[in-house]
């Protein structure tokens, strides 16, 4: 019998929630959680930024809000120094985090805890879910039963409809995929024939200004991707993790507050010779300095090029193995 493989990796990113934690009122509170998963073992890794020192101690925390009340796991203190950064990382086996018996797979909120605060918190998918009031006032299960029942309900309908989504932009190229990153040995899609990977990507692509960029990548073509285009479905805008992710819209918000100076981003295809897609790439405008680099580089934005007399930070993605690339 064939041992598989597993591998999965996915960003929740911070957004200011409980005010007042902000070492400036122009510098707010930031910060991502990110998650990998690779045989049986799950890496949680925290970072934040412009955190106020003096009014930690701070808990980094994962919430299944699927649940009534939520199940809160305290992964440990995150150190925060005068700058107002920190960072740390834990490992646990993906079916028991931080000793709750629950499978990562099952957290949909992280956030930053300072004493009954949340000075950062972050969820997974479009949909909000109102998890502080039922974490601060937990109820008994058995006085909500039916509340449960509902949460449960539209949780299962959440999973469907991501399903349901890929297989749309799927049907009629067979290209089968799962609804997470996920690398399996008897299942390579490399195999298929005619170029029906990069079909997919031009369907979604029909829409959008198509332009020409003098870069170093060869046997590349180039998207401009406006922010702002009203008639335009956002589940179908080229961002990162688009086919395993259609509703998972983080990987294009966080991005924001680099691409709103233009007002858009690029989205490159490279391909191969046989015109299947190889990789993708991403470009956001920007200088060569630690200020316009997306995240310091952290998610991917490692590489800075050249382009039509200006500058962009670019980061390259495999769709074929969901793995950011190092340039």
């Amino acid at each position: 019998m064939t041992n598989k493989r597993s591998y999965s990796r996915y960003f929740i990113i911070f957004q200011e929630d409980d005010r007042g934690f902000g070492i400036a009122i122009d510098r707010p509170p930031t910060g991502y959680a990110k998650i990998e998963n690779k045989n049986g073992r799950a890496k949680i890794n925290f970072y934040v930024q412009n955190l106020l020192q003096e009014k930690g101690p701070y808990t980094a925390c994962l919430i299944d809000a699927t649940k009534n009340p939520p199940v809160l796991a305290k992964l440990g203190e995150i150190n925060v120094d005068e700058t107002g950064r920190g960072e740390v990382w834990w490992e646990y086996r993906e079916d028991d985090i931080a000793d709750t018996g629950i499978h990562i797979d099952r957290f949909n909120v992280a956030c930053i805890m300072a004493e009954d605060q949340y000075p950062l918190s972050g969820q997974i998918g479009k949909e909000r879910i109102e998890w502080k009031e039922r974490l601060k006032n937990p109820v008994r299960q058995e006085d909500k039963e039916e509340e449960l029942d509902e949460e449960a309900k539209k949780f299962i309908e959440y999973e469907e409809r991501i399903k349901n989504e890929i297989e749309k932009i799927k049907e009629g190229e067979k290209v089968e995929e799962k609804d997470e990153v996920k690398v399996e040995e008897e299942e390579n899609p490399r195999q298929l024939k005619g170029g029906a990977f990069a079909k997919v990507f031009h369907r979604i692509l029909k829409d959008l200004e198509e332009v020409k960029l003098s870069t170093e990548f060869k046997n590349t073509r180039w998207w401009k991707v406006p922010l702002e285009r009203p008639d335009f479905e956002p589940k179908l805008m080229p961002y990162y993790c688009i086919i395993y992710h259609l509703i998972f819209a983080y990987p294009y918000i966080n991005y924001f507050i680099w691409m709103r100076r233009t007002g858009y981003y690029y989205f490159g295809l490279k391909y191969d010779d046989e015109g299947e897609i190889e990789y993708v790439v991403y470009g956001i405008i920007g200088e060569n300095t630690k200020k316009d680099q997306p995240f310091f580089g952290a998610t991917g934005f490692k590489k800075w090029i050249e382009v039509d007399g200006r500058g962009m930070w670019i980061m390259i993605y495999n769709p074929w193995t969901g793995m950011v690339m190092v340039p």
